[in-house]
C-alpha cells in the first residue's frame, strides 16, 4: 500500500537490524529513543551522550543499581551481577563486555566509539523513581533522563526524544506528521504519540502514554497494533 514502516525503540541499532532481518522487508530504524536514526545506508541522526553527563551519572549510580549498561549503536558494556548479565546477553543475542562503567576511557575503547546512552535496570521500582529524579538533578540540561518501563532508567543526549525523531523522519520522507500513525506504551513514547497525526497507546501502557494518545487500543497481548491498523488504515473488501 506504499506505507513506510519504522521501528522506534529505546534499544540499540543492532537489535533493530535483527528485527529487520526477521521481517525480510526494509524498515526505517529509530534506535536509542531517536539518538540514532538510520534509513537504509543513510544515517539521519547520530548523537552521543555528553561526556560530563556520562561521568556524573556513572559516578552517582555505581553501587546504587544492580545493572548499569552503556550502549553504542552496535555494542554494549555492562556493569552488573551475573543474573542481569545473562539476561541481557540472551535478550540482545550479543555478549556484553563486563567492566566498571565509571572508567569512561576503557568503556570507549571497548565499544570502539563513545556511547549513546546509559541504561540502568532495577527490580526495585521505588529505587528507580528515586534514582531517576536524582540523576536528572545531577546532569541538569546536559542529558535527558527517562524511563521506558517501571524497572529502568535511560540517560540520553539532550533533546533525544521519539517525537523529535518523527520530525526528522517526516522531513526525510516528505510525509507530514499529520499523515503518521505511531504506537507506544510507555513514558518515553509520549513525544512520539503527541507528534503523530494518530497516536495510539496500548491499553496496558503507562498513564502518561495513554493521557496523550488520540486512541487507546487493545493490549500488546491482544494484538493491539493489528486492531488499530484495521481501524485506521485497512479497508476490508466488501
Amino acid at each position: 500500500m506504499g506505507v513506510r514502516i519504522a521501528i522506534a525503540s529505546g534499544r540499540y541499532l543492532r537489535s533493530l537490524d535483527m528485527i529487520e532481518q526477521r521481517l525480510g522487508i526494509p524498515i526505517l530504524k529509530i534506535s536509542i529513543n531517536g539518538a540514532m536514526i538510520v534509513d537504509g545506508e543513510r544515517t539521519l541522526n547520530d548523537v552521543r551522550i555528553d561526556r560530563d553527563a556520562y561521568m556524573e551519572a556513572a559516578g552517582y549510580i555505581k553501587g546504587k543499581a544492580p545493572c548499569i549498561i552503556a550502549f553504542s549503536p552496535q555494542a554494549y558494556v555492562i556493569d552488573s551481577d551475573d543474573s542481569w548479565y545473562g539476561i541481557q546477553n540472551e535478550m540482545l543475542s550479543q555478549k556484553g563486555i563486563r567492566m566498571d562503567i565509571r572508567d569512561a576511557e576503557a568503556v570507549e575503547d571497548a565499544l570502539g566509539e563513545w556511547p549513546c546512552k546509559i541504561l540502568i535496570k532495577d527490580d526495585d521500582t521505588e529505587a528507580i523513581i528515586r534514582n531517576r529524579n536524582a540523576l536528572q538533578e545531577i546532569v541538569g540540561d546536559k542529558a535527558v533522563v527517562v524511563s521506558s518501563g517501571d524497572r529502568n532508567i535511560e540517560v540520553l543526549p539532550p533533546g533525544t526524544d521519539k517525537g523529535n525523531a518523527l520530525r526528522i523522519v517526516s522531513e526525510r520522507l516528505s510525509i507530514p506528521l499529520s499523515d503518521m500513525i505511531a504506537f507506544g506504551d510507555w513514558d518515553n513514547d509520549v513525544g512520539m504519540l503527541s507528534a503523530a497525526g494518530i497516536g495510539v497507546a496500548m491499553s496496558n501502557g503507562s498513564e502518561k502514554a495513554k493521557a496523550v494518545a488520540s486512541f487507546i487500543t487493545r493490549s500488546n497481548d491482544e494484538d493491539g497494533i493489528a486492531y488499530a491498523l484495521e481501524r485506521f488504515l485497512f479497508t476490508p473488501d466488501k
